[in-house]
């Protein structure tokens, strides 16, 4: 019986080879974007699923409050692991990880010269607990050859094929490893080598070395470093939310400690909290340079994405199947005459659509390659395609089962309602006015509906980015490159002072027109201090100040406007402040000329007000403008700013000439560049991440709608061949012919553009709510979607609405 349906299968899907080869395509892109989503999600969500006890291990992390603006710190000040460990009960483990960063690292390679690595990272300092906390497989060595000597490293697998290749873990035992910090130097022999952990995993540290016990200052107390983490492994009678009071309560009393000891005024709250480490993947308002974080909103908004897609390419399928209906009646007919019943026609059908969504799914192998290389940005690194074959093989089949389900529910069941008498009388089913054509009329709405949605959350993303970076920002970036002093050097005595006489050498090539030191005035990485201003007889005025160590060409450079008094002097340390129109307002001065010799700072290290310059964006468009400080530091002056001149064509010898002068004061290897407005590009790299996946969910929702609208259209020429061969035969025009069958389409979208406006504009307007400084929602955008659909709309069913105006009417009334 099974083989007989599967040979009725093929032979009908054969003799519709069009029909078929939509609705294969249709699904097969739907269930290929699925399965990477799928991959995308189960990847975030497993991060450290392995881990034993997972639930009841939480990071400490540290809230703040400056200038009433809340933010987030994912470290903890180095004490205070010492002070629970002293003051509280109910933990298992209290795991201190403080990262380090190096200049430099190099490796003992006998009998060759020593292998040098720059900018080392991953290099963490833990005791005792942490591989009491964390399940490590030491494929040679041991904890205590490790923890008994201070000037030990335990690598992990990879970082020792990185140090040593081609060596096997216990031959590299007692092998050194020298660290160049930017202050101090320490060589350390190797005590063991431990396997990888599972990934993904938030433990991402290379290398380990011992952290000694260290008696903190007081002040050590108040500050508190991103790479300074603390895990804690409550015990199982502990309640988090009572151990985070605790934890919380030895900060207090020890900031209270010194403020008294210091007398300082500066006014901001701080607390701890006890983050899951389930939720630290996705904790996105704690920002972290050295953890890799995920979205929650933005992985149900993949995993809506998948959904939508799915659903409109199962409506695809259902609108393709029943435009086919009309033309096998009489296979239907035939079947009911010969005894089928039903179930058999259901099963029939199901059948079919089980083996279109199988070679679907296999055309998805292929597309899913696809798919991934589109978005390749977006997808994070260490998913592949297919890590399991078994894995997909059983998303496939069950994927195909539910969307031969929802697929064939409607089409199964409409096929039964087949009169076979009415057959044989040359009629046909007629679905025009019924629930069921009426029901179709609702897919493709509802198809439209979210080809609108994504269309217009396209527009609105892309018009948000193109205004976060085109926008005025309060200084020039047209024609800057910039140019850094990479950082090892920067503390070494032979490069030391070397960017001055390099800024004069570059000041004589003609293809600049202006050079200058100091950090660029949008950037990622940026400092701020508690400075203070003080009146006689009035409460002292903090605020949180955001500080830029420029030179004196930087003003002109950046062509910012000196609002009131003049530009800073040239000084080897700092003497005097230019500061922002936003830093008036906040230490509460009238005007820019009222700031002009007024004191700010920190105690008694407060500096004049000498100038003061136009507000400008210091950050991305998350961040209001902050108030601002400049001020003269020439050790701090290690980033070039390069003007170049106007005419385009000579700016490639320009930097030809920049990286030959460059070479003169600096190593080879230390010289990259980058023009300004690109870097600026890049600090949106996940808007453009999501204008990405927009842009694709767009043209895969219009093409699946296409695909069901294209269905339609044949299916409503079927029904209407005879009114259209009577109509031409009256007189009827081609044109208005093809006006008659084009019309109920574009209604079909109108009523699609009012439910997904609201929609949109509901989304659209909760996504800008992040942005300090957005575009408004204006009713054009919603238009122009419109008119996109309309237009595709009619370009699909126009082939179809031709072809049946230019038919021969002969043909169309003849008696079958």
């Amino acid at each position: 019986m099974i083989k007989k349906y599967l040979i009725t299968t093929f032979r009908h899907l054969r003799r519709k080879r069009l029909f078929t080869a939509l609705n294969i395509f249709g699904l097969a892109i739907g269930i290929s974007v699925c399965w990477v989503i799928y991959r995308i999600v189960s990847y975030e969500y497993s991060y450290d699923k392995n881990l034993v006890q997972k639930e009841k291990i939480y990071r400490v992390v540290s809230g703040f409050v400056f200038d009433e603006k809340e933010s987030y710190n994912g470290g903890a000040s180095k004490p205070l692991y010492q002070g629970i460990r002293e003051q509280m009960d109910g933990l298992e483990h209290v795991v201190p990880v403080f990262e380090n960063t190096f200049r430099s690292v190099e490796v003992d390679n006998p009998p060759g010269s020593p292998l040098r690595f720059d900018d080392q990272k991953g290099v963490a300092a833990i005791d005792s607990a942490y591989f009491n906390f964390l399940e490590y497989r030491w494929l040679s060595g041991t904890k205590s050859s490790f923890l008994d000597n201070p000037n030990s490293v335990v690598l992990t697998e990879d970082r020792a094929k990185q140090y040593f290749p081609d060596q096997a873990p216990n031959e590299i035992l007692d092998r050194t490893i020298t660290y160049y910090s930017y202050r101090d130097t320490i060589t350390r022999t190797v005590a063991g080598v431990v396997a990888n952990l599972p990934q993904p995993t938030e433990f991402n540290s290379q290398e380990f070395v011992p952290l000694p016990y260290i008696a903190y200052d007081l002040n050590i107390w108040t500050n508190t470093n991103g790479s300074d983490r603390l895990y804690l492994q409550l015990d199982e009678a502990s309640n988090p939310a009572i151990i985070a009071e605790q934890v919380d309560d030895i900060i207090q009393r020890k900031t209270r400690e010194w403020r008294d000891q210091s007398e300082n005024t500066f006014n901001f709250k701080r607390w701890i909290e006890l983050l899951p480490l389930g939720e630290s993947h996705f904790a996105t308002h704690i920002r972290e340079s050295n953890i890799r974080k995920a979205s929650k909103p933005v992985l149900y908004g993949l995993m809506g994405i998948a959904l939508f897609l799915l659903v409109l390419a199962c409506i695809n399928y259902i609108n393709m199947s029943v435009a086919g209906i009309p033309q096998r009646t009489k296979e239907i007919g035939v079947r009911k005459t010969l005894g089928s019943n039903k179930k058999q026609l259901i099963t029939q059908f199901f059948l079919e659509t089980l083996v279109t969504t199988v070679l679907a799914g296999i055309l998805s192998l292929v597309l899913t390659k696809l798919v991934f290389w589109l978005l390749k940005d977006i997808i994070p690194e260490g998913i592949t395609p297919f890590a399991n074959i078994l894995e997909y093989i059983g998303f496939l089949l069950l994927l195909s089962i539910l969307v031969a389900i929802l697929a064939g529910l409607y089409p199964g069941w409409l096929i039964t309602r087949v009169n076979a008498i009415n057959v044989f009388r040359s009629t046909s089913l007629q679905t025009k006015g019924s629930k069921g054509f009426n029901l179709q009329k609702a897919l493709i709405v509802f198809q439209f509906v979210i080809a609108l949605v994504f269309i217009t959350s396209a527009l609105i993303i892309g018009k948000q980015l193109q205004y976060s970076i085109k926008s005025d920002m309060g200084f020039n970036k047209d024609a800057v490159v910039l140019v850094q002093v990479p950082y090892r050097y920067v503390f070494e005595d032979k490069y030391d002072g070397k960017q001055f006489p390099l800024l004069e050498e570059l000041k004589t090539i003609s293809g600049i027109q202006n050079v200058s030191l100091g950090a660029a005035p949008l950037s990622e990485g940026y400092a701020s201090s508690a400075y203070e201003y003080s009146e006689e007889g009035k409460p002292a005025i903090s605020r949180q100040v955001f500080k830029k160590w420029v030179d004196t060409s930087y003003v002109n450079l950046y062509n910012l406007k000196v609002l009131a008094g003049r530009n800073l002097h040239e000084s080897d340390t700092p003497t005097e402040y230019v500061i922002n129109e936003t830093a008036v307002k906040a230490f509460g001065f009238a005007s820019p000329q009222e700031a002009l010799g007024k004191f700010i700072g920190q105690k008694d290290e407060k500096l004049p007000i000498v100038g003061v310059v136009n507000d400008f964006h210091m950050r991305d468009f998350y961040e209001s403008i902050d108030p601002m400080a400049f001020q003269m530091e020439k050790s701090n002056l290690t980033n070039f700013n390069i003007k170049l001149t106007s005419n385009t064509d000579q700016w490639q010898n320009t930097l030809s000439e920049i990286e030959q002068k460059w070479y003169r004061f600096y190593p080879p290897e230390s010289f990259s560049y980058t023009f300004y407005d690109e870097s600026i590009e890049q600090m949106y790299k996940q808007e453009r991440q999501l204008a990405t996946l927009v842009n694709l969910a767009t043209f895969v929702s219009i093409f699946i709608s296409c695909l069901g609208l294209f269905g339609l259209a044949v299916l409503t020429a079927f029904q209407r061949t005879k009114e259209i061969g009577i109509r031409k035969v009256m007189g009827a025009s081609v044109e208005g012919i093809v006006r008659l069958l084009s019309k109920e389409y574009i209604v079909l979208v109108i009523i699609a553009l009012v439910f997904a406006s609201p929609i949109a504009w509901f989304a659209m307007d909760k996504w800008l709510e992040k942005f300090a400084y957005r575009i408004q929602i204006e009713w054009w955008m919603f238009l122009l979607a419109g008119v996109a659909a309309i237009t595709i709309a009619l370009l699909t069913v126009g082939y179809q609405a031709i072809k049946a105006a230019i038919a021969n009417p002969v043909k169309s009334l003849r008696t079958e």
